[in-house]
C-alpha cells in the first residue's frame, strides 16, 4: 500500500513539475494557435487621421496574412487601444495590453507625441515595440534591443534631407521655420535647424511656434515677412498647415514653402487650394496615391474593397505605413520560427535586409546594431491641385548610422 502511495506521489511530483516547466516555457501572447499583438495609436482626437490610417492599413494586413495561412500554423489576433495623442493615454494603453491582455509585442501606430510616453514601460518589460509611424528619436536613441522603428523616418534624417532640399535644390540661403510645439513638430524643426548648421553653415532667420488646434498664424507669420525669406520651411499636421500656407499667401509672403512629411496630405492641395502651388514636402513612401505603378494600383484596389465607404483623403500615407510595416512584423515572426519567444523574434527581425512586401514599400533593414528601418525620402510638389514626384534624390552621405559603428 505505502509503495503504491509512494509511486502516485511521485508520479504526481512528476506531472506537477512538467506542468511548471511548460509553463515556465510557454511565451506570453503565443499558443498553438495565435499571436496576440497590441496596438495604439490616436483614433479620436486632433491626430486622429494618424491613428485611422496606420490601424486600418494594419489590419488589412492582418487580413491577408491570416487567410493565406498565417504564420507558421498560427494565426494574428490584434487588440488595438486609443492614445487620443496623449503620452498618458498611450502608456495606460500599453500597460493594459502588456499587463492585463497579455500581448506578445507592441505595434505602434502613434505619433511621436503619444510613443515617448510608452517608451520606458517597454523596455523595462523587455517586450518588443515595433514603431511604424513616430519619427520620436527616443526610439531608437539610444539603442535597446526591444525598439524598432519602420516605415517612418529618423527625425535626424528629415534634418538632413530637408535641410539638403532647401539649400541644394531649392537653392535658398534665408530660411525660416515655422513649427508646432508638439513632439513630432519640435522634433522635425529642432533637426532641420541642427543640420542646416552642421551641413550648410546656414541659421534659419527666425524660428516661430505655435500649438495644435490654433486658427490663426498672423503673429508667426508677419515676423517671418519681416525677415524676408526665400523659403519658409512649415512642420504641421495638415489642419494646422493648410490655414498657415493660406494665411502665408493672403499676407503676401513670398517665399517658397516647404513642408514637413505629415502635409503630404491628400486634402491639402483641395483645402488649400492656389495658395498650395508649388508647395513641396517629402514622401516616405516609393509610390503616392494614383500611381500607375502595378503594384500600388492593385493594392489601392485591395484597400477600397476593404473599406468601401470611407471619406475623401483615405486612404493616407499612414494606411500604408501600417499595412507595409505589419508585413515586415509578418516576416520577422515568420523567420523566427514555430517555437516563438522575445529573443528569437528579435533576432529574426535583425536578419531583415531590404525587406518589402512589394514595391509599394520602402525597404526595411534592420541588425544587431540598429534597429532604423528606413532612409528612403523623396520630394512632392503640387502642381495643377495635385501632388507630383520631383527629380530629385539627396547626395550627402547619412552620418545617421555613424553613432553605431
Amino acid at each position: 500500500m505505502f509503495r503504491h502511495l509512494a509511486r502516485v506521489i511521485l508520479a504526481c511530483a512528476a506531472l506537477a513539475a512538467l506542468f511548471a516547466a511548460s509553463a515556465a516555457n510557454a511565451t506570453q501572447g503565443v499558443t498553438d494557435d495565435t499571436i496576440l499583438i497590441g496596438a495604439y495609436g490616436p483614433i479620436t482626437g486632433a491626430a486622429a487621421f494618424i491613428g485611422l490610417g496606420g490601424r486600418d492599413g494594419m489590419n488589412l494586413a492582418v487580413k491577408e496574412i491570416n487567410e493565406t495561412g498565417g504564420i507558421n500554423g498560427r494565426k494574428l489576433k490584434v487588440l488595438f487601444e486609443d492614445d487620443a495623442f496623449s503620452p498618458a493615454r498611450a502608456l495606460a494603453a500599453v500597460k493594459k495590453l502588456v499587463d492585463e491582455d497579455k500581448v506578445f509585442m507592441i505595434f505602434s501606430v502613434a505619433g511621436s507625441n503619444s510613443t515617448v510616453g510608452t517608451i520606458d514601460f517597454v523596455k523595462e518589460r523587455q517586450i518588443v515595440m515595433y514603431v511604424s509611424i513616430a519619427s520620436a528619436p527616443q526610439v531608437t536613441h539610444p539603442f535597446n534591443k526591444y525598439l524598432f522603428r519602420g516605415g517612418t523616418n529618423e527625425a535626424a534624417r528629415y534634418g538632413e534631407v530637408y535641410s539638403e532640399f532647401v539649400t541644394q535644390f531649392l537653392q535658398a540661403g534665408k530660411i525660416a521655420i515655422l513649427s508646432g510645439r508638439d513632439e513630432y513638430a519640435k522634433n522635425e524643426a529642432d533637426a532641420l535647424t541642427r543640420l542646416l548648421k552642421a551641413w550648410w553653415d546656414t541659421t534659419p532667420l527666425t524660428r516661430q511656434e505655435f500649438n495644435i488646434g490654433d486658427k490663426d498664424f498672423t503673429p508667426q507669420l508677419l515676423e517671418i515677412k519681416k525677415a524676408e525669406p526665400e523659403v519658409l520651411a512649415i512642420s504641421a499636421n495638415p489642419a494646422e498647415g493648410t490655414i498657415i500656407v493660406r494665411q502665408a499667401r493672403e499676407l503676401g509672403l513670398t517665399a517658397a514653402l516647404f513642408g514637413g512629411g505629415t502635409m503630404l496630405d491628400r486634402g491639402f492641395p483641395v483645402n488649400a487650394k492656389f495658395a498650395a502651388e508649388g508647395f513641396t514636402a517629402m514622401l516616405n513612401v516609393p509610390h503616392y496615391f494614383g500611381s500607375t505603378e502595378p503594384d500600388m494600383v492593385k493594392w489601392e484596389a485591395a484597400w477600397r474593397a476593404a473599406y468601401p465607404n470611407m471619406p475623401a483623403g483615405r486612404p493616407n500615407n499612414f494606411d500604408l505605413l501600417g499595412y507595409t510595416d505589419m508585413y515586415a512584423v509578418a516576416e520577422g515572426l515568420k523567420r523566427a520560427g514555430k517555437e516563438l519567444d522575445t529573443d528569437k523574434f528579435i533576432a529574426a527581425l535583425e536578419t531583415l535586409k531590404d525587406y518589402r512586401v512589394s514595391s509599394i514599400a520602402s525597404p526595411r533593414t534592420f541588425t544587431a546594431k540598429y534597429h532604423i528601418g528606413n532612409f528612403l525620402l523623396q520630394p512632392m510638389v503640387v502642381l495643377n491641385g495635385h501632388w507630383l514626384p520631383l527629380r530629385w534624390a539627396p547626395q550627402h552621405p547619412s552620418d545617421i548610422l555613424k553613432e553605431y559603428e
